[in-house]
């Protein structure tokens, strides 16, 4: 398993250099023509980068966004990944919701949200932004749990450790497989599991090989 090399920022400069890394993978794509495909993912770190790519001038018309995993709450719930974008991100930027294919995670058959969703997946996806968690997790692929070993399906409905714990998630095949995925980790909380990824552990964050991960000193333990 290769080992990434972080980019180390302060913690001052994690949004921004993390949203500007976004924007250029964003402009490299439609350089080759067609649309962009771009998949989001929820937590603390990624607040101020939505608002900061909000911000920028990007042709956002062009661009499908996906999402790494969802809580199964309601869409605007407060814990909702969704809800997070949409308030940071796409009303900020005038993004038009039918260039939104968000994760049903309110629907009480959970199995069938996600196979809906796997229809909806490109084959490739883009661009995926992801966090980890201080156990090492990554979207909702969590320590232990079944699907991190899931090799057929593209998304599945999972029950992990923290709340709440239903989510839906993507495997990591189409993780693996996206063209473009970055890692933003921000935090003393973050600096174990990110020592153990560093030291070639398998964790779950760390079976996503093609990543570039911007990380801050706290994070970094520097």
């Amino acid at each position: 398993m290769s080992r990434p090399q972080p980019i180390v920022v302060g913690p001052e400069a994690l949004a921004q250099r993390s949203a500007e890394w976004l924007a250029e993978a964003i402009r490299q794509t439609l350089a080759r023509g067609g649309r962009c495909s771009f998949a989001l993912s929820g937590g603390k770190t990624v607040g101020p980068i939505y608002r900061i790519l909000a911000a920028m001038p990007l042709p956002w018309e062009q661009v499908d966004f996906y999402f790494a995993d969802e809580r199964c709450v309601p869409p605007d719930h407060l814990e909702s990944n969704y809800f997070l974008a949409d308030e940071n991100l796409f009303r900020p930027a005038g993004v038009k919701l039918d260039k939104v294919r968000r994760m049903q995670g309110e629907r009480e058959d959970r199995d069938a949200a996600a196979r809906d969703y796997e229809a909806l997946l490109p084959p490739t996806l883009d661009i995926v932004l992801l966090g980890m968690g201080e156990d090492g997790h990554t979207a909702s692929l969590f320590p232990g749990l079944e699907a991190v070993e899931e090799r057929e399906r593209r998304v599945l409905a999972v029950v992990g450790p923290k709340p709440p714990p239903w989510r839906l998630t993507l495997t990591l095949p189409v993780l693996v497989g996206a063209r473009k995925v970055l890692f933003a980790v921000a935090g003393e909380g973050k600096k174990d599991a990110l020592r153990r990824v560093l030291a070639g552990e398998d964790l779950p964050a760390a079976r996503v090989t093609n990543a570039v991960w911007i990380v801050d000193r706290a994070a970094a333990g520097q």
